[in-house]
């Protein structure tokens, strides 16, 4: 089960947690009564807890892939409508490709950050 909610919490100064612990806990939780578990667990402890949504990732690579399937889907339309003597469709695409490879850009940037 994926970790749906982060539980944090700082430890008393005067608790013997804190040598164990350190100052600040985080525990997570993948569901609503493990949730509430790990609540009670921490305040019976004496810590005060606070839940936070757990970040999500993001499928960079899968976007990427579509995008540039969207590029080279756009250049054979393209292709296809210039030998074909259709030129409002050939700019039509080639709009749609430069607009897709632009959006690339980001999309491998934040993929590149990510590993």
């Amino acid at each position: 089960m994926p970790t749906t909610h982060l539980i944090r919490g700082h430890v008393p100064a005067d608790s013997p947690l804190r040598a164990l612990a350190g100052r600040t806990v985080t525990v997570p939780a993948g569901t609503l009564p493990e949730l509430a578990e790990r609540v009670r667990e921490l305040r019976q402890a004496g810590i005060q807890p606070v839940v936070v949504a757990a970040p999500r990732r993001v499928p960079w690579t899968t976007i990427a892939w579509t995008l540039t399937g969207g590029v080279l889907a756009s250049l054979v339309a393209a292709l296809t409508a210039i030998l074909t003597g259709h030129t409002t469709t050939a700019w039509v695409a080639a709009g749609a490709m430069v607009l897709l490879g632009v959006a690339l850009f980001p999309t491998l940037t934040h993929l590149e950050m990510d590993a």
